[in-house]
């Protein structure tokens, strides 16, 4: 007698798309099978049949509100809202702050997550400006401890004010940093702008009197991305350091990170989902600061390169940078010099993903599991425990209904009281979500009200930190 029994699915499997039964035990695959099951066989039965079963979804990119962000929504309202739109693990950020080391960091992203999880979760910490060399040589502690990752800014956001903590790295201590990184085994996730030509653009736009947020595309700019980029990927290659882009947002980005790869570099990219649907041009509509988060949304052309790097495997994973906020502090500030980053995506990232690039761009369901799951796991240190359906793999599962075909509001959502997905046209949708084997959404239904996400520890392969993985392949037919 098996656990759970998800049967009569098209199932989305390492080695291709097909028909199959999946047996679930004590929260893990136990196997797959493409005879039809009997459904005597469960305990519990999903007849998935029309839908699209495919691994649980991997936010690789999300900032949740802690004890500095009292305004900002915590994990237990963040993470039911990422199971309700098929996403069972969600990797935080662990800032430093001035006068603590990494440790203190990492330490608070556990007061927030442990208890409050209603998925997995892990963190990032993120070494911040001024960091001494006492914090910097404590990466390779925290990587026995599986902290698999870490993340810096190239440079400060917004211009220095006392609410605006100064996260930006010079490049004499980005060299330590690398080197840390890859005697370690870890991955360096980058914030990667030019810090000089980012606030020479804040000058100049206030000399000129064109501070409304609609110019923020003139500040965060593509000529910086580029600088930066080019910049650091010359640092990483001489120390062997492996760059994991976040948020890539301009054309010149996908093509640096396309260069580095053809040259055998593990250079990886990262965007979000609202980067390859809207544009700067949305700025000027009525509230446009909505659409706001760092770096800024550019041009249509870099809207299409983004979703040329996603189809032809340069850009590697899809996220949201979440950070919850409710509308009235996300149009609370109206400058480029204050106005607030980030929004409510998590909820949103898997089925967008499904409609624009399944749908609308004939995106095969391979790739559309590797953006959204596989290669963050593959990244980040959590392949195959999760990411893929596969025996012995984590029974975290998605299942999608493509028969769903409507406007989605915010009776649809369940984070906040905005989104600016609000009135966009999706066609299929996640339905149900199981967590290690548990049933945690069905047909849109929370099941549980307890909390019982884990701490996934995570062990990055060699192949990833050492050549560029996650490259584009097709999968041969699965075999009756």
């Amino acid at each position: 007698m098996h656990d759970l029994l998800i049967c009569n699915g098209t199932v989305v499997t390492p080695a291709g798309v097909g028909k199959f039964d999946v047996f679930i035990d004590e929260g893990k695959i136990t196997s797959l099978s493409s005879t039809t099951g009997n459904k005597a066989e469960a305990s519990k039965t999903i007849d998935a049949s029309g839908r699209i079963v495919i691994p649980g979804g991997i936010e690789p990119h999300a900032h949740i509100g802690g004890p500095r962000q009292p305004e900002r929504s915590g994990a237990l309202p963040v993470s039911k809202a990422a199971l309700y739109g098929g996403t069972t693990t969600v990797i935080d950020f662990a800032t430093q702050i001035p006068g603590h080391d990494l440790f203190h960091a990492v330490k608070e992203a556990e007061d927030r997550w442990e208890g409050n999880a209603f998925t997995n979760y892990a963190y990032h910490p993120i070494i911040t400006h001024g960091a001494d060399l006492d914090s910097i040589r404590q990466i390779p502690e925290l990587v026995k401890n599986g902290i698999a990752s870490f993340k810096i800014f190239t440079t400060s956001i917004r211009p220095p004010s006392p609410q605006m903590q100064n996260n930006h790295i010079d490049f004499g201590r980005l060299g330590e940093i690398m080197s840390q990184i890859e005697e370690s085994g870890a991955i360096l996730l980058v914030h990667s702008e030019d810090d000089e030509m980012v606030h020479y653009n804040y000058d100049r736009l206030k000399t000129t009197d064109e501070w409304d947020w609609w110019n923020m595309h003139r500040i965060h700019t593509n000529q910086s991305e580029d600088l930066s980029f080019r910049r650091v990927t010359r640092l990483a290659e001489r120390t062997n350091c492996p760059i994991y882009f976040v948020h890539v947002s301009a054309k010149e980005g996908v093509n640096e990170i396309k260069r580095c790869r053809s040259l055998g570099l593990p250079i990886y990219g990262e965007t979000l989902h609202n980067y390859i649907c809207f544009t700067s041009d949305n700025y000027r509509e009525d509230n446009g600061m909505k659409f706001h988060t760092y770096p800024s949304l550019k041009g249509d052309s870099d809207v299409d390169s983004l979703w040329a790097g996603l189809l032809d495997g340069t850009i590697s994973t899809l996220a949201t940078d979440l950070v919850s906020t409710t509308w009235e502090e996300k149009i609370k500030y109206k400058t480029v010099a204050d106005v607030t980053g980030g929004h409510n995506g998590i909820e949103t990232r898997v089925g967008i993903a499904y409609t624009e690039g399944v749908v609308n761009r004939n995106m095969s369901l391979e790739r559309f599991v590797d953006i959204t799951s596989t290669n963050a796991a593959r990244l980040l240190g959590m392949y195959p425990q999760k990411g893929v359906l596969a025996p012995g793999s984590d029974a975290d599962i998605t299942i999608i209904d493509p028969q769903i075909d409507k406007m989605l509001s915010m009776d649809d959502l369940h984070l906040e009281n905005y989104s600016i997905w609000e009135g966009w046209h999706i066609k299929g949708w996640p339905t149900t979500t199981v967590l290690a084997g548990e049933t945690v959404v069905e047909n849109g239904i929370l099941m549980t009200d307890k909390p019982s996400g884990k701490f996934v520890e995570r062990c990055i392969s060699s192949e990833v930190t050492k050549s560029p993985a996650c490259l584009l392949y097709t999968s041969p037919s699965p075999r009756d």
